[in-house]
């Protein structure tokens, strides 16, 4: 590709006059501005104070500056403009585009993209943390937005009889504009850019968390920087492996405190606070016997992976640590509408503009604690042996195997809602404290199959008792009572889910009775539906509107071929949990 630095200066002086003429289409005396800032917020917005804090005070936060006072970042990148000509003139025809746009020279604006994209080819530095990488990394993503929103005024503008296909055909006539590869980050790259870009601002806002952390909120600090102390060497090992900074601990802190057992009031659990959905969608298994949201290593695993993905699509760490707060495409969209992507004047909302700052500040004061008065943490790392179980085993007969208390294991294995494996899973690991592994394991095999408790979960259907339940799968009926908290046998519904404590040399025999009774037992993991039955509807149309088969909904309903149904009757199917 033929590029404006083969030519030497002087096309580049042909480029700029280019740029200077297309200005003048909307009119020679217009002056060229920046676009305009969006609204700061106002003041009296609340900053809640964590759901963990010993205090329920609210913080409020002040109006912030229409611009922040600079960082270390912002002034360096200035500096690297004014050294620069050939960076602050890619900086001004960008700007000048943008101004094109706005006054619908579409051609013109496109033209001066293309200028950028060859320009930005040219200057490609060998300094791979260099400030000027990362300006044209920060003007590629600009670049990349601003064509978007090109493509799509041009298709708003055209008569409404014009076809659709015309946007298509717009965004493939500006495919080009993507920046070279060599401006990607190799992993680990800017490990240093989160100290120097982020950590280094100071404004009103920092300042203001980090005045509540050593006041109001010091006992909340310190009951994390506690809890950080038993899994710190864990998270540093992932974030170490990916090439990420090791600041991004402070990232579990301000989201749960390092607990485990964190539940937001939108249903985000763990240290990491995933939700269901992002959760499966980095393979942590949630369903009813497990909760991988609250294993420790498994959540961060996840969680550098999803920091890695953001990074790699932002590159600012400020960026990322809003769109792990609020997701990417809304900080996306905030980047659009603002037409530039500086955190700290995009117009987000307040939670994400306080999830940056409160960052700052923990992050600053907990790399230096004793600094700001807090106490050295005495609590000792996370360790623990690791043992293979077959079947659901309760976690009271490992305990007593392994020789320590029950809640050590439980403590150890926050993941497992029922304090116990989850059937039909094979071999699944458990972990014992440090020590204890050996041992454990051969008690357990000691142990005879008619002596062992195994678990089974049912789903109660109409007309069934208590007793019923019992007999089928060989257990009692103040067994399973108590295990569910049932005070009155009476007092079970269709739908309700039990826990069954089966001995394990039954557990094969008791689904084959369940299975024979007529009623159907779902795999381990799958989750129950239900659909009201509407006027004009067949069985056929429900298992697909339901996502099963036809087949399936007969056996679980007990329903024949000949059997009707009539509006208002609930019709039930499993479906398997979500990938």
């Amino acid at each position: 590709m033929t590029t404006l630095s083969d030519h030497g200066p002087c096309l580049s002086r042909s480029i700029a006059a280019l740029a200077l003429g297309l200005l003048c289409l909307g009119g020679c005396a217009h002056r060229l501005t920046s676009p305009p800032l969006p609204d700061s917020a106002g003041p009296g917005d609340q900053v809640s104070s964590p759901a963990y804090a010993t205090t329920n005070t609210p913080v409020v936060a002040e109006a912030p500056p229409a611009r922040p006072p600079e960082g270390a970042a912002t002034a360096s990148l200035r500096n690297v403009l004014e050294e620069r000509p050939d960076l602050a003139q890619l900086d001004l025809i960008y700007r000048q585009a943008l101004e094109l746009l706005s006054r619908v020279h579409y051609e013109a604006a496109e033209d001066l993209l293309f200028v950028l994209k060859e320009e930005a080819v040219a200057m490609v530095p060998t300094d791979r943390d260099s400030v000027s990488r990362r300006f044209l990394a920060s003007l590629d993503r600009r670049v990349t937005l601003l064509a978007g929103v090109l493509a799509e005024d041009r298709l708003l503008s055209l008569s409404v009889a014009e076809d659709d296909s015309l946007l298509a055909v717009a965004y493939d006539n500006l495919r080009g504009l993507s920046f070279p590869d060599s401006l990607i980050p190799v992993a680990g790259a800017q490990r240093g850019g989160i100290q120097s870009d982020l950590l280094g601002v100071d404004n009103d806002a920092v300042r203001q968390w980090m005045d509540y952390f050593t006041g109001d909120g010091r006992a909340s600090l310190q009951k994390w920087l506690d809890r950080k102390a038993a899994v710190d060497s864990l998270i540093y090992r992932h974030l170490d492996e990916a090439g990420l900074p090791r600041e991004l601990i402070y990232l579990a802190a301000i989201e749960s405190g390092f607990n485990t057992h964190a539940r937001s009031g939108v249903g985000a659990v763990g240290p990491w606070q995933f939700m269901p959905g992002t959760a499966r969608h980095y393979h942590l298994r949630c369903d009813w016997w497990v909760d991988e949201r609250r294993d420790a290593e498994l959540a961060t695993r996840a969680a550098v992976t999803y920091l890695s993905q953001l990074y790699h699509h932002f590159q600012d760490w400020a960026l990322v640590l809003a769109a792990y707060n609020t997701g990417e495409h809304r900080v996306d969209q905030a980047i659009r509408l603002a037409g530039h992507d500086h955190f700290w004047d995009l117009h987000l909302p307040w939670q994400t503009r306080n999830h940056v700052p409160k960052f700052v500040a923990v992050a600053r004061i907990c790399e230096d604690p004793l600094a700001f008065g807090f106490d050295p943490s005495l609590v000792s790392k996370l360790g623990y042996d690791v043992i293979d179980v077959t079947d659901a085993t309760d976690l009271s007969l490992i305990a007593e195997c392994a020789g320590v208390a029950k809640e050590d294991v439980v403590a150890l294995n926050p993941a497992l809602l029922r304090q116990a494996t989850p059937p039909g899973a094979g071999e699944y690991p458990v972990r014992v404290p440090p020590g204890t592994g050996t041992r454990c394991m051969k008690k357990l095999r000691a142990i005879p199959m008619a002596e062992r408790l195994t678990w089974r979960r049912h789903t109660v259907q109409r007309g069934e008792t208590l007793s019923a339940v019992a007999e089928r799968y060989g257990t009692s009926v103040t067994d399973i009572a108590e295990l569910n908290g049932i005070r009155q046998v009476a007092l079970i519904h269709p739908g309700d889910k039990l826990l069954i404590p089966v001995p394990a040399v039954l557990a094969d025999r008791a689904e084959q009775r369940v299975a024979a009774s007529g009623h159907y037992v779902p795999p381990s993991g799958y989750e129950r539906v239900s659909y009201r039955v509407q006027g004009g509807d067949t069985l056929s149309g429900i298992a697909r509107k339901l996502g099963v088969s036809l087949r399936h909904l007969r056996r679980v309903n007990n329903l024949h071929d000949t059997s009707l149904i009539k509006p208002g009757q609930k019709v039930y199917a499993y479906r398997p949990p979500q990938p």
